[in-house]
C-alpha cells in the first residue's frame, strides 16, 4: 500500500513503526513552478493520484464522487477534479510526494486552487468547498492541515464560497489552516496561520507528504455538496486536471455583396453599392474526449493592413448588432453572447449565424492597394466571470473583395 495511502484514513494514529513507513527523509525546496497534468489514468489504485476507496483502511466510509471531469476550468479550459459527496460520504483525491517535504519548504512555496460550487437542488452545503489539504507529522504526530475557502476570502476580493462561479483561492500569512489532530499546543479543529505551524512543527523527522483534495462529511446528515477544483499549486507544481481533447472552430462565410461590374478575375460588384458584405457561421466543435464548457460565447476579431474604424464594418450575429470597439494591434472586436445562455458539451457543436457589412468610402475596410479584411473568432466561456477566453480560436478568414 502506498504510504500516502494509510494517512488518507480518517482512523490513522501515528505510532513509531508506521513513521517509518510513512517519513522519508526530507528534501529541499522545488524549483520554479512547473506544470504536471492529471488525467482520468492517473486517478485510482494504481496511482499517482489515490481516491479515499483506494485506501482498505476507508473500508467503512462511503466514497463519494472522484473523478476527473470534463466540467472546463477556468485557466485552460480543459477539464477539472470533480469531487462530491451525499448523505453521509467523503470524497478525497491524493497525491503522495516521493520523499518528505519540511512544512517550512511548503509554506515559502505558492499554495493556491480554483474552486467551483454547485448550487444544488434541494437545497445542499452550499457554504462550504473542497478542501486543500496538508498530511504531516507535527513532533512525531499525524495531523491533517486544511485550507478552507469558506474561512478565506478569494482572489476577486469575495469571502467564503460563491456558488455557481470559479474561484481561485491563494494561501496568505494571515490564512487560517485547520489541524485535525491535537498537536504542539494546537488543540484539535482549531485553526492557525501556517507560519505558526512552520515554527511548532519542527522536530527531526516532520514534515509534509503528500497533498489532498478533500470534501468531508457535511454536518447535516441530508445535505449533498457538488465541487470542481484545479490547477492545485504545491512545491514548485501545478497538478493541472483534465480531458484529452479540446474544441476547435471555424468560420464559413459566403460572398453577398451586390453584382455587377464584373472583371476577369474579380467578384462582381455593383457599380451603385456602397458596401460589400458577407454571411455565414462561426462554428465551434468539441470532440467527444473534450471539456464541457459552460454559457458559450465568440469573440470576433477583424483585423486590415491599416487601424480600422467602428464605422468601417456593420455585424449581426444571431440577428442582432454586435458592437464593435477598437482593440489592440489595429482590430476591431465585437462580442456574442447568445441569450439564453448555452453550454457546447463533448460530441457537440456551438454556431452563430453572423454577417459583415464592409462600407466603401470615407471609411472603407480595403484601401485602393488591395489591404485585406481578416476575421478569427474565439470561443468564451464562464470562467472566473462570464465570457471569459478560452484560448480555442479559429484560423484566420478573409472576407470578399
Amino acid at each position: 500500500m502506498n504510504r500516502l495511502a494509510a494517512s488518507v484514513s480518517a482512523a490513522v494514529v501515528a505510532t513509531g513503526a508506521s513513521l517509518a513507513l510513512l517519513a522519508p527523509a526530507a528534501v529541499g525546496a522545488a524549483a520554479p513552478n512547473t506544470l504536471e497534468q492529471v488525467r482520468a489514468a492517473h486517478l485510482g489504485l494504481n496511482g499517482p493520484w489515490f481516491r479515499l476507496e483506494d485506501d482498505p483502511g476507508n473500508v467503512n466510509i462511503p466514497p463519494g464522487t472522484e473523478e476527473v471531469s470534463p466540467f472546463a476550468d477556468p485557466v485552460r479550459f480543459n477539464g477539472s477534479l470533480h469531487l462530491a459527496v451525499g448523505p453521509g460520504q467523503k470524497s478525497q483525491a491524493a497525491h503522495p510526494f516521493p520523499q518528505m517535504i519540511p512544512l517550512s519548504t511548503l509554506a515559502s512555496s505558492e499554495l493556491s486552487y480554483d474552486t467551483y460550487v454547485k448550487s444544488t437542488v434541494p437545497p445542499g452545503a452550499v457554504d462550504v468547498g473542497p478542501n486543500l489539504q496538508l498530511p504531516l507529522l507535527c513532533q512525531g504526530v499525524f495531523t491533517t492541515l486544511s485550507f478552507r475557502p469558506e474561512d478565506n476570502t478569494d482572489a476577486q476580493g469575495r469571502p467564503g464560497v460563491v456558488p455557481d462561479i470559479w474561484q481561485h483561492f491563494t494561501s496568505s500569512a494571515s490564512s487560517p489552516w485547520r489541524t485535525s489532530q491535537t498537536v504542539a499546543t494546537f488543540p484539535a479543529q482549531s485553526d492557525h496561520p501556517l507560519s505558526d505551524y512552520v515554527a511548532a512543527c519542527d522536530a527531526p523527522g516532520d514534515g509534509v507528504f503528500g497533498v489532498i483534495a478533500n470534501v468531508g462529511r457535511l454536518g447535516n446528515v441530508s445535505d449533498t455538496l457538488d465541487t470542481y477544483l484545479d490547477n492545485l499549486t504545491v512545491n514548485g507544481t501545478v497538478y493541472d486536471f483534465g480531458v484529452d481533447g479540446l474544441a476547435t472552430g471555424l468560420i464559413a462565410l459566403r460572398d453577398t455583396s451586390p453584382g455587377g461590374d464584373c472583371r476577369p478575375g474579380r467578384t462582381c460588384r455593383s457599380a451603385g453599392a456602397d458596401h460589400d458584405s458577407a454571411a455565414g457561421t462561426v462554428t465551434f466543435t468539441d470532440p467527444a474526449d473534450g471539456p464541457e464548457y459552460h454559457a458559450v460565447g465568440a469573440r470576433l476579431v477583424f483585423s486590415g493592413g491599416r487601424a480600422l474604424d467602428p464605422r468601417d464594418l456593420e455585424v449581426t450575429a444571431n440577428g442582432k448588432p454586435v458592437q464593435l470597439i477598437a482593440g489592440p494591434g489595429r482590430t476591431l472586436i465585437g462580442v456574442v453572447d447568445p441569450v439564453p445562455s448555452v453550454n457546447l458539451v463533448p460530441n457537440g457543436t456551438f454556431s452563430t449565424p453572423i454577417t459583415i457589412s464592409s462600407k466603401r468610402g470615407q471609411h472603407a475596410t480595403r484601401e485602393r492597394n488591395g489591404d485585406s479584411l481578416i476575421l478569427t473568432a474565439e470561443l468564451l466561456a464562464r470562467g472566473y466571470a462570464p465570457l471569459q477566453r478560452t484560448g480555442v480560436v479559429t484560423a484566420g478568414t478573409t472576407l470578399p473583395r
